[in-house]
């Protein structure tokens, strides 16, 4: 028998045998640019925040990524910085990157894949499709169990409470609401509260303040970018003419963990639910 062909045959007795790793069919990518927030803060969560090497503007979570170099954001992508990064991987947001920058990486050879992140379901599922593409099975797995049950702990502990009517304030020029198109709207519904916007077609929708009161709200929810300024949170009060014996009340709710397509988005719907229902 040949060198080569006993070669062969080792190789194959040490997998049998499990004395040697069996490697993936593809190896995982060692140098990721990601064009959203929330896809960097996962790639971090997956333990390969080494080899994302570019990101987009306003990715700040974990702290390490705000050393990463910036390679544009919705506005427009700096081409030229991303192909000096060389990547192996780049990660779009599917309805949030615009097509057309998709579109030009692709026609340049680069390899993009988009991940869909809008409903609540689609934040672990995101995670598995990110575990597969690094090679991070096993931390995805755990991932996505632990917000699983973190999800179903909110649950149990609200589902028999009375339900509440809330809006979700996301600008106020022009006036904007957050329907349930959004995990962070349908989230809230964990604890029994209920979206006045509900099934409006997109996630964001421009309101007014006669469709806002005439559906019976309870809640206004507001930034806290909004609810820590005192001059600001007059005004909204003000503008929706709360006064201290009305029944309609302000909640502030975490911009930052509310609007980012992680698991970080379920401490906001909780701390919102217990804002609402006590304890």
């Amino acid at each position: 028998m040949s060198d080569k062909r006993i070669s062969i045959w080792l190789v194959l007795l040490l997998v049998m045998f499990n004395t040697i790793p069996v490697q993936a069919a593809e190896s995982a990518p060692q140098r990721i640019i990601t064009l959203s927030p929330h896809l960097a803060e996962i790639v971090y969560l997956l333990g390969a925040g080494d080899q994302l090497l570019g990101v987009a503007e306003y990715s700040d979570f974990p702290h390490q990524v705000k050393k990463i170099q910036r390679i544009g954001g919705a506005t427009g992508l700096d081409i030229e910085r991303i192909l000096s990064i060389k990547p192996d991987l780049i990660l779009a947001w599917q309805g949030g990157t615009r097509e057309s920058d998709i579109a030009n990486l692709k026609k340049l050879g680069l390899r993009v894949v988009s991940i869909k992140s809008e409903s609540l379901e689609d934040i672990p599922e995101s995670i598995n499709i990110l575990g597969e593409l690094l090679n991070r099975q096993q931390r995805s797995s755990k991932l996505i169990s632990e917000f699983n049950t973190h999800r179903k702990q909110i649950f149990k502990k609200y589902r028999n409470l009375p339900a509440h009517r809330f809006f979700i304030e996301i600008s106020s020029q022009p006036l904007m609401a957050l329907s349930n198109r959004h995990s962070f709207g349908a989230g809230l519904g964990l604890c029994n509260l209920k979206n006045i916007f509900a099934d409006e077609d997109k996630a964001a929708i421009t309101v007014d303040l006669e469709s806002i009161i005439s559906r019976d709200v309870e809640f206004i929810l507001l930034r806290n970018s909004v609810t820590d300024n005192d001059l600001e949170l007059a005004a909204r009060k003000s503008f929706y003419q709360i006064n201290d014996g009305s029944r309609v009340a302000i909640i502030s709710f975490n911009e930052d963990t509310a609007f980012r397509q992680t698991p970080r988005l379920l401490d906001a719907v909780e701390q919102v639910c217990r804002d609402v229902h006590g304890g």
